[in-house]
């Protein structure tokens, strides 16, 4: 069987039937409580949280290698589970509603895939990544320009983390021209808002309390960031995937500065800077030789 002309087993479609017919009993008459007590908002943070729990699994994928683990193939089994079972479920809630099912869904984004790959679906000829990637922001463009309303920053959602955000927002105001010609300007952009955030901490340091001041350094930190997440964007640096990486170097080594103190029947609140430094620094070091911590 070709890959063009791919139709999965009945009994594979059997179990996606069986699969919403199952979400459909947990909210009818009888069902399970908390199921039907749900919404649409109150599940928002479950999105979130399975949609993360997904990263999580891919964060430990970094070959086809990785997915012959039976721990790496059971855990992101489940996990895409899960966050396919949100679909279902808020599907289900618009089907109780007499607005669309999970099948209309399905055949909205079907029609979407079909519409945006003229380059496989129709004539236009795409043999590279770049040229692809093109023909799908022209077809997406083509589907905007019937919208007065449409802008360039639509479909960035505004729940995205910030870091995440920032990084979508650049991507889209660069691609119709609105970026530095080269990293002289943003670097020097650095300069400028790491300057004027130093101005307003020292301020604040002086009146603590005043409500005022604290608001402009947030902003002054807000714009550094939003600045280095441009650098991030221009040397094709995820700040969100540099900022998670970060942070996974200094759980492993803060877990580290606790596993030797506790070794010497301590805590962290019972230790001194200077001795949990001494510790750091080991972690450090075993991390550039690398040996595990």
């Amino acid at each position: 069987m070709s890959e063009s002309s791919y139709s999965p087993p009945i009994h594979q479609i059997e179990l996606l039937k069986q699969l919403i017919e199952t979400v459909h009993r947990l909210r009818a008459p009888g069902g399970c409580p908390w199921d039907r007590a749900q919404t649409h908002q109150s599940l928002r943070q479950y999105l979130i949280e399975e949609a993360y729990e997904v990263i999580d699994v891919i964060d430990e994928i970094h070959s086809t290698e990785d997915l012959k683990k039976k721990s790496i193939q059971g855990a992101f089994r489940e996990e895409l589970g899960d966050l396919l079972m949100q679909v279902v479920l808020h599907s289900e809630m618009t089907h109780e509603a007499g607005v669309f099912d999970f099948y209309e869904v399905a055949k909205t984004l079907n029609e979407k895939l079909i519409r945006r790959h003229p380059h496989v679906f129709g004539e236009v000829k795409a043999d590279s990544v770049e040229s692809a990637f093109q023909t799908w922001e022209k077809q997406k463009a083509k589907e905007k320009a019937s919208n007065p309303q449409a802008s360039t920053l639509d479909g960035v959602p505004k729940g995205l983390p910030a870091l995440q955000r920032a990084g979508r927002v650049i991507e889209k105001v660069t691609k119709v021209g609105f970026q530095w010609e080269d990293m002289q300007g943003p670097l020097a952009k650095v300069d400028e808002e790491l300057a004027e955030l130093k101005t307003e901490i020292q301020a604040l340091e002086k009146d603590p309390q005043n409500e005022s001041l604290r608001k402009k350094m947030e902003g002054e930190l807000g714009d550094l960031l939003f600045t280095i997440c441009n650098v991030g964007y221009l040397m094709k640096a995820s700040p969100e995937d540099a900022l998670r990486g970060t942070l996974a170097r200094f759980e492993n080594r803060f877990r580290y500065v606790e596993k030797q103190l506790k070794s010497q029947g301590k805590l962290p609140s019972e230790s001194t800077l200077e001795e949990m430094d001494q510790y750091w620094n080991e972690a450090k070091i075993k991390e550039k030789k690398g040996k595990p911590l």
